[in-house]
């Protein structure tokens, strides 16, 4: 494609463009290199680099040196506009998609893949990777950058997918990433304290939520009425004249439930709607997947699902890797590893191992460095309640130091005395395994399926499933008790 067709200008040299890049070490020969002011790089910085991989024209916001030998166009607010330039590039693949975006506090990753895996032909794009949800390709972020989104987009094109569903980060409405994707659906699941490092106040962050249901092509949004903000949503949706659909224990909501019941496959109810009034069984554990399954269920209905079949098939969708994993051995205690980083996501998941333990409940977590500070204090607190016991440990402290985040931590548990701090996150896992009974549960949070820590700029190798499967299968647990 030529530059001027991707830049939509008449104005510039006449160039063949094979690819666009934003980042210099992906560059191939022929590319457009798009660079900008970053968050924590400046991407003119590279822009030698790029030329050096074969790019053969510059984006970017700076004024062109005197001496530069390729074609470079100056544009406005590139970091915004790139999408545009990506999009266009790709020949607007959303537009051909089905694309359902998935964003909220918590549940984003559950309710996506349960999408993906309910409806046919339908591609994953999340936390997890992106693609089929059986072979996911591993991404970087939770909904990743806008030019490396248009070209998995259009990759999915090109593998024949119909559908997609999408996670979407409240960085990601923030920064632009999702400009120029044509959503179709939109689900909301719930707003708790997250983000606000970044985004400084619940206002900014509710505010950027919202930017999800006010897309121009939105045709459904499926919506929390149990969550305070999801009503602000649903009243814009309406006065917009979109359908909504809403979920909740509520019993005004569209979609409700009663009779929930923990069993050791998972949980059971019956769900409540305009429908009909089914008995469901769901291979998950915690009552939070209650309400993420009604999600998945009512955007399976905006999408030409039967109700009853969907109930159904929901009773074998698969689990969702790190989201309240429950990893058993006969005779032995029962291991959780669930992504919960928020004191919200954290509350549930230890509700939900306290439903499950016939003795006591372990608690292994830590805090993410160079993140919302304030969230320590009140996770502390959360886990000093539903937890009989605390293990604090390390949880990706990137640039910060292990010791102040549960220094940090700490400010938020009465008795600092009864919790055991060790940093090494092997060692404070099988800790906590070698102390606890056949009749406890141990939780770690706050990692979930992620294979590394991130520490001081590199990545440890190390995921919590093979640190506990190593564990319970290795030297005879002593137990105490």
């Amino acid at each position: 494609m030529l530059l001027s067709e991707i830049l939509g200008r008449s104005d510039v040299p006449t160039v063949e463009i094979s690819g666009i890049s934003n980042d210099s070490r992906d560059v191939s020969p022929g590319d457009l290199f798009i660079a900008y002011q970053g968050s924590q790089f400046d991407g003119h910085s590279f822009i030698q680099d790029a030329v050096n991989a074969g790019a053969v024209a510059i984006c970017a916001e700076q004024d062109q040196p005197s001496d530069f030998r390729i074609p470079w166009i100056k544009e406005y607010d590139v970091a915004q506009r790139q999408a545009e330039f990506a999009a266009r590039f790709h020949g607007f693949p959303s537009s051909r998609l089905n694309v359902i975006g998935v964003t909220g506090t918590n549940g984003k990753t559950s309710v996506a893949f349960g999408i993906a895996n309910l409806l046919d032909n339908t591609a994953f794009m999340g936390t997890l990777g992106w693609g089929l949800p059986s072979t996911l390709e591993e991404t970087p972020l939770t909904t990743i950058g806008s030019v490396s989104l248009q070209l998995s987009l259009s990759q999915l094109l090109a593998r024949n997918f119909d559908q997609v569903a999408m996670e979407v980060s409240s960085h990601a409405l923030a920064q632009g990433r999702v400009n120029c994707v044509e959503f179709d659906g939109a689900v909301f699941t719930n707003l708790t304290r997250d983000h606000l490092d970044y985004h400084k106040s619940m206002r900014n962050y509710a505010d950027t939520k919202m930017k999800l249901f006010e897309q121009p092509e939105l045709s459904y949004g499926i919506v929390n009425h149990d969550d305070e903000f999801g009503c602000v949503i649903i009243d814009k949706l309406q006065q917009r004249n979109i359908k909504c659909l809403t979920y909740g224990a509520n019993p005004s909501a569209d979609l409700s439930w009663s009779g929930v019941r923990h069993t050791s496959r998972g949980l059971c109810g019956y769900w409540l709607s305009p429908w009909g009034h089914e008995e469901f069984f769901l291979p998950y554990y915690g009552s939070m997947y209650v309400s993420n399954a009604a999600a998945i269920l009512l955007t399976s209905l905006c999408n030409g699902q039967e109700f009853a079949d969907v109930v159904a098939q929901m009773r074998t969708l698969p689990p969702v890797p790190g989201r309240m994993e429950f990893i058993k051995r006969h005779g032995r205690l029962t291991v959780v590893i669930d992504y919960a980083h928020t004191p919200d996501a954290l509350r549930h998941a230890l509700v939900a191992a306290r439903a499950h333990a016939q003795g006591r409940v372990f608690c292994v977590f830590g805090c993410g460095g160079d993140r919302d500070v304030g969230k320590r204090p009140e996770m502390g607190r959360i886990a000093e309640i539903l937890a009989d016991e605390i293990y604090l440990t390390s949880d990706n402290p990137r640039n910060e130091s292990p010791d102040s985040i549960v220094d940090d931590i700490m400010q938020g548990i009465a008795e600092p005395d009864s919790v055991v701090v060790e940093l090494d996150r092997q060692i404070a896992i099988q800790l906590a395994i070698e102390a606890a009974t056949p009749k406890d549960v141990v939780l770690i949070a706050g990692k979930g399926q992620e294979s590394s820590q991130e520490i001081q700029g590199q990545r440890i190798p190390g995921d919590d499933r093979s640190m506990v499967e190593n564990i319970l299968d290795g030297a005879h647990l002593c137990y105490s008790g």
